[in-house]
């Protein structure tokens, strides 16, 4: 009785890694790049963002799925809507 024949198959390279997402971003005001930080508080499920140089604020409910990048575009979303009224 012989052994059996291993595999030639070679094993994957599986998944690459993703780079993690930023959470220091350009501000909208003052337009320094990397002044803006945002900050999420997991359990108050509130996004917080600051700016370093101007001091702007803003906050944002969160769900368990957003990264500080959602917080930042919704920053956005809101500028655009309240430039939009005027």
């Amino acid at each position: 009785m012989g052994k059996r024949k291993k595999s030639t198959r070679t094993p994957g390279a599986g998944r690459k890694k993703m780079p993690p997402l930023d959470t220091v971003f350009t501000c909208l005001f003052c337009h320094h790049e990397r002044a803006v930080s945002c900050k999420i508080d997991d359990k108050a499920r509130i996004g917080y963002l600051s700016c370093k140089i101007c001091g702007q604020n803003f906050s944002a409910d969160t769900d368990t799925l957003s990264q500080p990048i959602d917080v930042y575009s919704q920053w956005i979303d809101a500028c655009e809507d309240v430039a939009d009224n005027y």
